[in-house]
């Protein structure tokens, strides 16, 4: 089995399981952190890692832990990683807008000798414990139309993706015996912080699908480290942003 560590802010608890089924990270995989020195502990118990996935409130380069922000080429990550030897190839940020900061993230994954370093550049927002009940007989058809309490428009469009939840067709699978309530994730993303989910208050007619991605929606973009800058746009476009430190190594 491939190392990987996935490392979460504690109050972000109900959020991490189905964001590391997403990352296809095993729960024994997985660890809740409070601060800095949490962080630098976990991560120096390897001596490599093949993918490490980090998950907490972010801005533009930076991420915050134990109520400090930390821009990603603080001196003070250095410092609590100066005596840490660990390899990281693949690193990846589930925070808000890190990925706006390249030349950041770049700086962070040289501490780890890193292939990459990876992120969104706008902001993750996600619902842990919508309940939906699912009459006898319910069809791909009908979950397609799904709506919950309180929705103005169908929410499946905004169900965070397989694995975190079962493809419709299972779904549908699941109430061909008989009613079942099912508790799912939904997950969107927002360049600002104005929280209006997607599918209340008629939001999405409003505001326009431009406003609102799902993660599939990400555009992948590659930098090399060399010509990494900072965003300077005032609303930039969704983007997954790949650092590329240097090439990888085979192998065997």
């Amino acid at each position: 089995m491939a190392a990987k560590l996935f490392l979460y802010l504690s109050e972000l608890r109900a959020s991490a399981p189905w964001i590391a089924a997403i990352r296809n990270i095993e729960p024994k995989q997985q660890q809740a952190i409070e601060d800095l020195e949490d962080m630098a502990k976990a991560i120096g118990n390897y001596k490599s890692l093949d993918e490490l996935v980090i998950f907490s409130h972010g801005y533009m380069g930076g991420m915050m832990l134990g109520g400090e922000a930390y821009d990603l080429s603080d001196a003070r990550i250095a410092k609590a990683f100066a005596n840490k030897r660990t390899q990281v190839d693949h690193i990846r940020f589930e925070g808000c807008w890190v990925g706006e900061g390249p030349a950041d993230m770049a700086a962070f994954g040289g501490l780890f000798d890193a292939v990459d370093v990876s992120g969104f550049t706008w902001a993750h927002w996600s619902v842990d414990d919508s309940k939906f009940t699912l009459p006898k007989g319910t069809t791909v058809e009908s979950l397609q139309r799904l709506q919950g309490k309180g929705t103005t428009s169908p929410i499946t469009p905004w169900l965070a993706p397989p694995p975190a939840t079962p493809p419709l067709a299972q779904l549908a699978s699941m109430a061909r015996g008989g009613p079942i309530t099912k508790t799912l994730p939904l997950e969107w993303f927002q360049y600002t912080l104005d929280l209006k989910p997607p599918y209340v208050d008629k939001n999405l007619e409003h505001s326009g699908k431009h406003t609102y991605k799902v993660r599939r929606d990400a555009t992948n973009r590659v930098v090399q480290a060399k010509d990494a800058k900072a965003s300077t746009s005032p609303v930039p476009p969704f983007e997954y942003v790949t650092v590329v430190l240097r090439e990888a190594k085979n192998k065997r």
